[in-house]
């Protein structure tokens, strides 16, 4: 775990996520950007993949999972304890949804929501856990 090039903003974020999480050291990585990511893999059967806490340019707070596209902009520390909690907890869950090959829109649902899919979209559901993914076409 490298100080030497991590800009502020990492360095928040890392102290702000290890104040908590103390055993994710060992997955906090500087980036050659100066940029903070902490990756924790998915539990086996999720299509998950990792839980990535990243910034960039130094400026932005992101929070994914390995799909494509399944990423949160965070907007402050307690946003961000909020969501990773949340995701963990499989008490939200990201929502890709794509028309074709295009990309309209990311965002997270709680259980028992729905995300609202226009003729021709398709939901990518993906939880923590795997139990709670699922692929939704409008029909």
């Amino acid at each position: 775990m490298s100080e030497q090039h991590l800009n502020p903003l990492g360095m928040r974020v890392r102290d702000s996520l290890l104040a908590r999480h103390r055993e994710w050291a060992d997955r906090v990585r500087t980036l050659p950007s100066g940029d903070l990511e902490i990756s924790l893999p998915a539990p086996q059967g999720s299509r998950a993949g990792h839980l990535v806490i990243f910034t960039a340019r130094g400026v932005d707070t992101w929070i994914r999972y390995s799909p494509a596209r399944a990423c949160y902009p965070i907007e402050s520390d307690r946003h961000m304890h909020a969501v990773v909690k949340a995701l963990l907890a499989d008490d939200a869950f990201f929502v890709v949804v794509t028309n074709g090959d295009s990309w309209v829109e990311t965002a997270l649902l709680r259980p028992g929501e729905e995300p609202v899919l226009l003729e021709g979209q398709m939901a990518n559901v993906v939880s923590w856990s795997g139990l709670h993914d699922r692929i939704l076409i409008w029909v």
